[in-house]
């Protein structure tokens, strides 16, 4: 299988190291061969690579600098703090002192890569919620109408055919431009990239100039690292300046979007839902046939006809952000609206694992993992639900635990069946972030739903529960990790994919009748009452029953 490490340029012309140095205002402390490639991890060296030691928050990337001269790197650049590591590292390795590392990695590995960027329409797409589907709709449309077309971010990266898993949303700045090249070589024409607030902070994207970025949404999130939404949106709000972008695409649908608009300092056009944008949704209604959205859109006296394969308002900021985007970037926005009703779905976004039939629930897999995201989803999904939604959702491990009663307020607001579970636990007790979470339950609401509370410490049986205990009439979302496959507990990986887990508890409630659970879902109308999951050996026994499927009642759900 293929991973980041592998998506390389073949041909590469060398640089020098007076070159690299000039450009990074770099002290040369020892001369050497030129350099080929660039990378900020020592294991991910090739030969003739620069090695760029950062500084961490645990230990100096320096130290790990014999690694990456045993792998073949011809040069070390890192600060003063890191030269001390170098003593030891043979005369031939070329060493660079700079002030921040970290800040020149992405300009110096532009100029490695011969500025694979410039070659390439650039669009970048920011925010809270939607990134992942609105990038996935952009990379659609440019790909149907454009040419062939890199997507970087949170799934993955693809490109004609080749996708490999990233560890995270944006990639080090190295690994970026180093991808950007490979794409280039490939023949990719456009590259659609999620933008996320660290990798502002962090520096990931410099080096690159966006044709088009575009602001979807503010909500919160990440504020352990970040501290307050003041200094959230700052980060967000530094792509949108003439270092990094030419033009941008901004939502007005809430307060940071409009802030955004008037102090930016680059061209905008704005997007709005609710028809005060220069691209405006005028109409919307529900599909009742695929539960997606048609949306009516205008734009200086042109009107716009286009489907959102996806539900609920956030997926038609998603699909007006889209189109507005494509035609900035000089698309046709006709062509746009007509394919977007094409898009392939989006892994984790709102994934359809099971449609609605005579014996079974419609079973929805999505990422929605703030307070605003959880409401969003449950309201996008409760206009095609005639009997009860269930929401399934847990907190994550060292975040921000500001917002996990937050979370079980909307959920108070918006769903009928609540079951509490874990998501990534860290370091943290699961059973306090649980209890965090459901302490939410007695914040005040606008229009609180007469909720049943459920709580199970294994996220595997949670979804098993909610699948065979919803009746077919009812709605499951499954929420919080969409297509993620690792589960973090402590420091150690644990293969959990809330899809497969879903597949295989729809399979197995098809191939019987489901347990007699009748005694489990039916507390007194108003009641908000915290229950734990059952655990009776009858429903223990049914789950076990499938076996042929591959999979056991206690968690192990790896096909």
């Amino acid at each position: 299988m293929k991973t980041v490490a592998d998506l390389r340029p073949q041909n590469v012309a060398a640089r020098s190291i007076s070159e690299i140095a000039a450009l990074a205002e770099a002290r040369i402390e020892r001369n050497g061969h030129p350099i080929t490639g660039v990378s900020v991890n020592s294991t991910d060296i090739r030969p003739g690579d620069l090695f760029i030691a950062i500084p961490g928050l645990r230990q100096h990337g320096a130290r790990f600098a014999q690694t990456a001269v045993a792998q073949g790197a011809n040069a070390i650049l890192t600060d003063e703090t890191g030269q001390p590591y170098l003593e030891d590292l043979p005369e031939s390795i070329a060493i660079l002192i700079v002030d921040d590392p970290r800040a020149c990695a992405g300009p110096v590995a532009a100029l490695i890569y011969d500025y694979p960027a410039r070659k390439l329409t650039t669009i970048g797409v920011t925010g809270t919620n939607g990134k992942t589907t609105t990038s996935h709709f952009i990379e659609h449309l440019c790909e149907t109408i454009s040419g062939p077309t890199l997507l970087i971010g949170t799934v993955g990266i693809s490109l004609d055919g080749v996708h490999v898993e990233s560890a995270r949303t944006s990639i080090e700045a190295p690994a970026l431009n180093r991808v950007l090249a490979w794409a280039c070589e490939k023949g990719a024409t456009n590259v659609v990239m999620e933008v996320s607030s660290h990798a502002m902070n962090l520096h990931r994207v410099r080096g690159v100039e966006f044709d088009v970025v575009a602001f979807l949404n503010l909500q919160r999130d990440h504020l352990d690292f970040h501290g307050t939404m003041e200094n959230y949106f700052a980060a967000k709000a530094s792509l949108f300046t003439p270092e990094f972008a030419h033009r941008a695409v901004v939502c007005l649908d809430d307060r940071w979007g409009r802030l955004l608009a008037d102090q930016s300092t680059i061209p905008v056009t704005t997007v709005s839902t609710t028809g005060d944008g220069d691209w405006a949704v005028t109409a919307q209604r529900c599909d009742r046939a695929d539960a997606g959205t048609n949306i009516t859109v205008s734009h200086n006296g042109d009107i716009y006809e286009m489907h959102s394969p996806l539900p609920g308002i956030i997926n038609v900021q998603n699909a007006v952000v889209a189109l507005a985007t494509v035609a900035a970037v000089g698309l046709d926005p006709s062509r746009a609206a007509s394919a977007l009703s094409d898009t392939p779905q989006v892994p984790g976004r709102m994934e359809v694992i099971r449609r609605r039939s005579t014996n079974t629930p419609l079973v929805v897999v999505d990422f929605a993992h703030t307070p605003e995201a959880l409401e969003l989803a449950c309201s996008a999904l409760d206009t095609v639900t005639a009997g009860r939604l269930w929401l399934l959702f847990g907190a994550t491990g060292d975040r921000d635990r500001g917002k996990r009663p937050l979370m079980a307020q909307a959920a108070r607001q918006a769903a009928d069946v609540v079951v509490i579970t874990d998501d990534d636990i860290y370091n943290e007790d699961p059973a306090q972030i649980r209890a965090e979470v459901i302490a939410g339950f007695d914040l005040p609401c606008d229009r609180p739903r007469a909720i049943q509370l459920w709580e199970d410490d294994d996220r595997a049986h949670a979804i098993n529960f909610a699948i065979w205990a919803a009746r077919p009439e009812d709605t499951v979302i499954i929420a919080g990790r969409g297509h993620e496959t690792v589960q973090m507990i402590g420091e150690l990986p644990v293969h959990l994919d809330d899809r497969v887990c879903a597949r295989h508890a729809v399979e197995a409630r098809m191939r019987r009748p489901a347990p007699d659970l009748s005694g489990f879902d039916s507390p007194d109308a108003g009641q908000n009452q915290l229950r734990k999951v059952p655990q009776t050996w009858e429903y223990i026994r049914e789950l076990k029953n499938v076996a042929n499927s591959g999979f056991k009642a206690d968690g192990d759900l790896t096909p």
